[in-house]
């Protein structure tokens, strides 16, 4: 936004235009991109590899630390945070400018990727200083039950911090379809997708300075993979740009990142180096093979009934273990691992009972009864049908048909008891149809035969719903863009996508 500075000699506003005119004469001969729309190619790629749950059960919502539409350059520091609204299992993956994929959550330093309702995650990194300038995507999924990571990418996430895992995201989004399909759709959910924009560089042409500092002090500060001294550091004459700094102290994790300078100026910073984790190990022995162990939500390994397993590099302090087997409860306890002992675990698994069943009567036949998640049979609408062999305790019942609301209950099975079940469906509201409006620029008002509805997303395409088949006048108006008009024709029952591009008004 523009804003006018009042002066009090008329020569001064001449002065000051004259400036700004050879201020952006220099812009446009140094050749500077400003942040412009996503082009064709990227709204389709865009596209390609959102994948989105119709029905999803609970929510995961992903921000950036700059508003919608960032920018970042090479080598500068990004902020994602996220946030499920039900207890979950949350893997993040990004799509950088070149197609590659890479896991970012979890990670090296983050590798319990189960998050509590409500809980707020956050990954801090910084862009690698070749990245090739264009649009980067994250997206990513949450299941009830550890699902997606393979011991491959196990493996990788252990050594390396959000490690590549496919150079073709086509291939690697075709491979989460085929894994999303096996899942029921009460048990996963997708994110919205967040894009930012990698801005090309200039090299430095001034000098400026850093100050560096650390808790605790003494810190050996390497800059650009030179030693330079011990914290607190002083730094002049350092070319502008971006440089890598990193700080080294025995008995302390590395740290590293990345310093803007700018000429003339002083760029401070100061870290707060982390002790070196301390490891010990956890031995488990069991009553039962082929038991599935989970530590803190990450699957390691299975049990033997005859010799105890051994996790190995365990970090100190607490950790939630889970050992699990079909047919058997569910053993989980909060175990303290001290450093360089061994605690030993013993687990024994408990069969479960499963002599209860329920008797579901629905109105309406050929709906689908999920158990839990899980499918089970179809109704039907002139008698009741039974599902038998159900575990004593608590259960989620879910019964759903096209063209009808879905219908939920939580239920309680006794042994040896039938639990009687009456759902009645009821239909959905359904509308004519609907048009999706797809823009390069996001905050473009939406009036549709000169109503305003709402403003546009350069992420994701804003729907307009509840309208009768017939024509309608579609207009876009956002200051500084020149304002599109179009006649689009609306059909019952579909769905019509509309692409806009706004162009600038050039002065």
């Amino acid at each position: 936004m523009l804003r006018s500075i009042l002066f009090q000699k008329k020569g001064k506003i001449f002065v000051c235009i004259f400036i700004a005119l050879i201020f952006f004469l220099w812009l446009g001969i140094s050749g500077i991109d400003f942040a412009q729309g996503p082009s064709p190619e990227e709204v389709e790629k865009m596209k390609s590899i959102q994948i989105i749950n119709p029905h999803p059960p609970f929510s995961l919502r992903l921000w950036l630390d700059k508003e919608r539409g960032a920018t970042y350059a090479p080598g500068e520091k990004i902020k994602i945070s996220f946030q499920v609204s039900r207890d979950s299992y949350v893997v993040l993956y990004n799509y950088d400018t070149e197609g590659r994929v890479k896991i970012i959550f979890p990670n090296r330093y983050s590798p319990r990727n189960f998050l509590r309702a409500g809980e707020i995650k956050s990954i801090e990194g910084v862009l690698d200083p070749n990245t090739r300038p264009g649009i980067e995507y994250v997206q990513g999924f949450a299941t009830t039950r550890p699902m997606f990571l393979s011991d491959r990418e196990r493996d990788l996430i252990s050594k390396k911090f959000m490690p590549e895992i496919s150079k073709d995201y086509k291939h690697f989004t075709k491979t989460i379809k085929g894994i999303i399909v096996s899942i029921p759709p009460t048990a996963w959910t997708s994110s919205n997708i967040l894009s930012y924009t990698v801005r090309s560089i200039t090299p430095p042409t001034y000098y400026g300075r850093i100050v560096a500092t650390s808790h605790p002090q003494g810190a050996k500060v390497y800059l650009d993979n030179v030693y330079r001294g011990m914290t607190p550091l002083n730094l002049d004459r350092i070319a502008t740009g971006q440089h890598q700094i990193k700080l080294v102290m025995a008995g302390y994790q590395d740290w590293s990142s990345y310093v803007s300078v700018s000429p003339s100026r002083t760029t401070t910073f100061s870290a707060d180096l982390i002790p070196l984790p301390v490891y010990g190990s956890i031995s488990i022995s069991c009553n039962q093979s082929s038991a599935r162990i989970f530590l803190d939500g990450t699957y390691k390994t299975r049990t033997y009934s005859t010799k105890s397993v051994v996790l190995e590099n365990v970090e100190k302090g607490y950790h939630e273990l889970l050992i699990t087997k079909t047919g058997y409860k569910d053993w989980s306890k909060k175990v303290y691992v001290s450093s360089s002992k061994t605690t030993k675990v013993r687990v024994n698994l408990i069969k479960q009972a499963v002599d209860g069943s329920i008797s579901v009567y629905c109105n309406q036949s050929n709906a689908k009864i999920y158990l839990d998640g899980s499918y089970k049979k179809r109704t039907s609408a002139n008698k009741s049908v039974e599902i038998k062999n159900i575990r004593e305790g608590y259960h989620e019942l879910l019964i759903t048909k096209d063209g009808y609301q879905d219908w939920i209950s939580t239920i309680i099975v006794a042994a040896n008891q039938t639990y009687m079940v009456s759902a009645y469906l009821v239909p959905e509201i359904s509308y004519d149809g609907s048009i999706a409006v797809y823009c390069n620029v996001s905050g473009a008002k939406i009036f549709v035969n000169g109503t305003y509805k709402t403003a546009t997303s350069s992420s994701q395409p804003k729907i307009l719903e509840e309208l009768k088949e017939k024509e309608y006048e579609i207009t876009l108006i956002k200051d500084g863009y020149r304002t599109w008009v179009e006649d689009i024709w609306v059909y019952a029952g579909e769905t019509t996508s509309i692409y806009v591009e706004l162009k600038e008004i050039e002065y």
